[in-house]
């Protein structure tokens, strides 16, 4: 397959599973993760639409008995009062975070304009189920759409041999394709599956929603 037609084809792809992303949790870019299979926790799990924290900051002149809750809205954003005594928010595009990183965000806007080594306490309070997928496209794969575990890894290894692969799979070249949901750019990452068969797990991402992978063939020469 040319070049074109592979963005051409991909481009339609995308289209079709531009409906899933507003409401997923998607972090940006193609991060290898640690190769683990430790279960998600409140400090790993990944924010989204409707969860809710618990903050506040240890430094507010203004005193509560208990820290406010914060809803992420649809778009994925949430605000986080200043300070209890105003009227004045700091407002954060949270999807696809962990609370480790909108703290340290948080915190650097905080120190920035209003305190010097702001303590910030936030908790996950509530989360909200989400319904992710992943599509499969090539010649080489049986699958077609895999949902994804909540609040658990999928990593592009298993998932891949969890919808199957014919005996003519490249799985050498399996493409892993990922839109940025905010600038809607594409990644396009290729994975050698074999490598990570053999042990070598530093590219066994971890699958979001919306990805697409593909699985070609492999290629033949019948003229020899």
């Amino acid at each position: 397959m040319s070049a074109a037609n592979f963005n051409m084809r991909t481009r339609a792809l995308l289209i079709l599973v531009a409906s899933w992303l507003p409401a997923a949790g998607l972090t940006l870019g193609l991060a290898q993760a640690p190769a683990t299979n430790a279960p998600l926790t409140a400090e790993t799990f990944r924010l989204g639409p409707q969860d809710k924290l618990s903050y506040h900051v240890e430094d507010d002149p203004a005193k509560a008995a208990e820290p406010d809750v914060v809803v992420v809205n649809a778009l994925g954003n949430a605000a986080f009062r200043v300070t209890r005594g105003a009227d004045l928010s700091i407002n954060l595009n949270v999807a696809g975070k962990t609370l480790a990183e909108v703290r340290e965000e948080l915190k650097k806007k905080l120190d920035a304009d209003y305190y010097q080594d702001a303590k910030v306490r936030l908790d996950l309070k509530e989360t909200t189920p989400r319904f992710s997928q992943v599509l499969f496209i090539g010649k080489g794969t049986r699958g077609n759409v895999l949902q994804l575990p909540a609040n658990e890894e999928k990593r592009i290894f298993e998932a891949v041999f969890q919808v199957g692969v014919n005996e003519w799979a490249n799985l050498k070249k399996v493409k892993l394709i990922r839109v940025d949901p905010v600038t809607q750019k594409t990644e396009t990452k290729v994975i050698d599956l074999e490598e990570i068969k053999k042990g070598n797990r530093a590219n066994n991402i971890i699958l979001q929603n919306g990805d697409i992978i593909d699985v070609p063939e492999r290629f033949f020469n019948l003229t020899d």
